[in-house]
């Protein structure tokens, strides 16, 4: 674990990002001027183990790269696997500038509405795309009005045995309740955040998950999951300084400190954690899957509710 650590800290330290990842003018410090791999630092650490996990199974591996932007996964996967045979970028608004640096890495854009249930979607493009290895849909399912439709297109895309990578939010996580609990605040993001406000290309979040949702998503779409893990992402709390990887400074008070202990305290329990991230296999082909779908039916709907959750 140690020399993963080691080989994912020289990645980060000596990565050259795509010009759009650096964060400059941006009014947080913790953000200023900072590519995405120091703003999520743990998150795609976790990526990176998992990838690692999988590496001897995918030789030259065929990859998709749902809500590509900013790209950086590109460059991860090269890092890890050396050369890909083909690495689709799927995304909306994917500009000129964005697919003419990509392509220089041997990357092709579908530049396609992945969420047609949202309110201003827009154009939809069939991927066509088979027989994929591995696909990539990071903190992206949480910005979706409909996740099946994604979920179904990425199982068309992949083979047998192909796999799925997650991140998203962890709706069970502690401050959650917590929040819920003193202030009487929901979990779901305030309406002025929300596509409510906001239509355009970066979606706002839709719904967050717990991992028993995720489970019953996966299944219902051909996918089993294969591992499950809970983390702190500890989003924005590292940089690049002096060619090391530290903590960013932050000036200290007494409730920074406070949430810090507790933060500490109450992440012994995994589910309290603020992230989480799966690695799903597919195991069955959508068109073979014998499944109750969306219906009108009272006396269906009952019998699928029966099935799922027992009453």
């Amino acid at each position: 674990m140690s020399k993963l650590k080691e080989l994912y800290k020289n990645f980060v330290i000596n990565y050259k990002p795509f010009t759009w990842e650096l964060k400059q003018d941006d009014p947080r410090d913790q953000f200023n001027n900072k590519h995405s791999f120091e703003i999520g630092f743990i998150r795609f650490f976790k990526v990176f183990e998992f990838l690692h996990h999988i590496k001897k199974k995918l030789t030259n591996p065929k990859i998709i790269d749902v809500g590509a932007y900013p790209g950086n996964m590109i460059k991860l996967s090269k890092e890890v696997f050396h050369q890909y045979k083909e690495y689709i970028s799927i995304g909306l608004d994917l500009n000129e500038r964005f697919v003419k640096e990509v392509k220089k890495f041997n990357v092709n854009c579908i530049d396609t509405e992945i969420d047609p249930n949202f309110s201003r979607s827009k154009d939809i493009k069939k991927w066509n795309l088979k027989e994929y290895d591995i696909c990539y849909l990071l903190d992206t399912i949480e910005h979706l009005v409909d996740p099946i439709f994604c979920l179904e297109n990425i199982n068309r895309s992949l083979k047998n045995g192909g796999y799925l990578i997650i991140t998203t939010d962890n709706i069970t996580n502690f401050f959650y309740i917590l929040r819920m609990i003193v202030k009487g605040k929901s979990p779901n993001v305030h309406p002025v955040l929300s596509s409510m406000f906001f239509y355009g290309n970066h979606r706002p979040h839709n719904k967050e998950f717990s991992k028993e949702e995720l489970d019953f998503l996966l299944k219902y779409t051909g996918f089993q999951i294969q591992n499950h893990e809970y983390f702190d992402r500890k989003q924005s709390e590292y940089c690049v300084l002096e060619k090391k990887i530290k903590k960013f400074k932050t000036s200290f008070s007494f409730k920074m400190i406070f949430v810090k202990v507790l933060k500490k305290i109450v992440n012994v329990v995994p589910h309290f954690r603020n992230h989480q991230i799966i690695l799903a296999k597919k195991i069955e082909n959508i068109e073979d899957m014998n499944r109750i779908e969306p219906t009108t039916s009272e006396k269906e709907w009952l019998n699928l509710r029966l099935k799922t959750i027992g009453y």
